[in-house]
């Protein structure tokens, strides 16, 4: 099986990011304009807009209330399908495979010259790092007892994230599949969204995390993603005299 899933693996993230028809290129303006007013209001309140934090704000509160209901109801509706499908996209959030699959992606996309792959790759490698970074650590303050330790969704230890069974909150698989697909999705189609979408099912019915857990590591791998993806649009702004630079 481990062999049949890594081969999807690398099928799927051929199939999806490298265009069939062609290599389009990204058009990077450097040239400076002069403007007599012109406020930036800045990538981050591109990215995480009033709307946006409302809403996931009302997801992962909701997705609390939710834990106990969606992890039985999981556990009710196990079969062979949902079996083999979550063994497969399982495989997605696994950093030992994801993290090589996109420094593969980059070289690919650099040797080729074709600069929209090479970006999008890179943008999802920075998305990664900066996402490893605030869940492991969030992991270790939580210190959230796993489904399968059947202590309970509200069983939280401050600072006992020190083993893989108290670090279930937030997912690790959830943040690694959003972070590094979201970047491609924006970029290429957002049918990759179901790549993701499906690590995030497959943590919850495994049993190995709580439908908060992939919530909040889902949400921290998308802003992530979606960040570094939309830095490549910003504008700039160097001092007053309405110099602007687009990188």
């Amino acid at each position: 099986m481990k062999h049949y899933s890594i081969s999807l693996f690398l099928y799927l993230i051929a199939f999806l990011i490298i265009p069939i028809s062609g290599y389009s290129q990204v058009k990077i303006d450097t040239t400076a304009t002069f403007q007599k007013e012109r406020l930036n209001p800045g990538l981050g309140k591109k990215v995480f807009t009033k709307e946006n934090l409302l809403v996931f704000g009302g997801l992962l509160g909701t997705s609390f209330l939710l834990d106990e209901w969606s992890n039985k109801r999981l556990k009710l509706n196990q079969n062979s399908f949902l079996d083999s499908y979550t063994n497969i996209f399982n495989e997605f959030g696994e950093k030992k495979y994801i993290a090589p699959a996109t420094f593969a992606a980059w070289v690919i996309g650099t040797a080729i010259k074709d600069e929209r792959l090479s970006t999008t790759a890179l943008n999802s490698g920075k998305a990664l790092i900066t996402a490893a970074i605030l869940t492991e650590g969030t992991k270790i303050i939580a210190g959230r007892s796993r489904p399968d330790m059947n202590r309970g969704n509200m069983h939280f230890d401050a600072f006992g994230g020190k083993n893989n069974d108290t670090k279930s909150f937030p997912s690790g698989h959830a943040f690694v599949s959003w972070a590094v697909f979201t970047p491609f999705a924006e970029e290429y189609s957002k049918w990759i969204y179901v790549i993701p979408a499906s690590v995030s099912f497959a943590r919850m019915y495994k049993n190995r995390h709580w439908f908060s857990d992939v919530v909040l590591g889902g949400g921290i791998g998308y802003f992530a993603g979606l960040y570094f993806h939309k830095r490549k649009n910003q504008s700039v702004i160097f001092d007053g005299n309405g110099i602007i630079i687009k990188f």
